[in-house]
């Protein structure tokens, strides 16, 4: 007998678990493009995931199917410039030949408390100040965990900023399969010479406590 190789035991796991999501999701309520964009948004956590474990291919394939499964359905992120270079630097106190300074100034999830199928919002504030006057490339990352584990990630753009203060904001659906509890958005802004985090939490329930 012919024994299967570990990348096509991945794709008969993968495959049950797409026909188990399928008879699950035909019996719930869909949202627009949940099911797409939580493959998308699942299958860039898979991946993280398989290449941490040298298997990024077949990490994909299972996030793919669990951001699925996840159904949360992330918008357009909104952004303004809410302070410019000058007041910004006076703010932090900021000089020149510091060179690139990227520092957080406020991350929450809003509202704290958060209904199936109701929308939040995620928002960081952060200032940049000694880049270039056309800006730098920014990476804003949205990830959404679970007793520290990731469920999903919501959003992953490069976009481009000047010197100043940011704030962004991604607003996103929460799942009407969701369970119940506790969560956390961990925001990330990273360039290629500096990275600021931070984790706001979240409840998920019918009633609020």
């Amino acid at each position: 007998m012919k024994t299967k190789t570990s990348g096509e035991k991945v794709c008969v796991l993968a495959t049950c678990l797409l026909i188990t999501m399928a008879l699950v999701v035909s019996g719930c309520q869909t949202y627009g493009e949940a099911a797409g964009l939580g493959a998308a948004t699942g299958a860039g956590a898979g991946a993280v995931i398989g290449h941490q474990s040298g298997h990024a291919g077949e990490g994909a394939v299972i996030g793919a199917v669990l951001g699925t499964i996840a159904g949360l359905v992330a918008h357009d992120v909104k952004a303004r410039r809410s302070m410019d270079e000058q007041t910004t630097a006076q703010r932090h106190q900021y000089d020149s030949q510091q060179g690139e300074m990227l520092e957080l100034d406020d991350a929450q999830v809003y509202p704290h408390f958060v209904k199936p199928g109701n929308m939040a919002e995620a928002t960081i504030q952060y200032a940049l100040l000694g880049v270039p006057s056309k800006g730098v490339d920014v990476v804003e990352t949205r990830v959404l965990k679970r007793n520290n584990e990731v469920i999903a990630e919501l959003s992953s753009k490069t976009f481009r900023r000047t010197a100043g203060t940011w704030v962004s904001t991604l607003p996103f659906r929460i799942s009407d399969s969701l369970e119940p509890g506790e969560y956390v958005i961990m925001q990330v802004v990273q360039t290629r010479q500096s990275r600021i985090s931070a984790s706001s939490a979240f409840t998920v329930g019918t009633t609020v406590r």
